[in-house]
């Protein structure tokens, strides 16, 4: 419980909660710290949300841009 013991350091005295409360929320944020290095918090884009936003680009960013310049050229 290394993390356990970091986190005690740095936050212990400062979070204005009794002793009781102030070790269960460093424990909480020891969790959550560990998921958040193993990846199990937010889990990443999968392809068909890269291809979603590059379709959202190019239909919202590029096609306005080039309908303007076509427009008023």
């Amino acid at each position: 419980m290394d993390d356990l013991q970091q986190i005690t350091a740095e936050l212990s005295g400062k979070t204005n909660f009794d002793a009781e409360h102030e070790g269960d929320l460093f424990e909480r944020i020891a969790i959550i710290e560990k998921q958040e290095a193993a990846g199990e918090l937010i889990p990443g884009l999968n392809k068909v949300d890269h291809i979603l936003i590059a379709a959202m680009f190019i239909v919202l960013g590029v096609l306005p841009v080039i309908w303007y310049a076509i427009t008023y050229a």
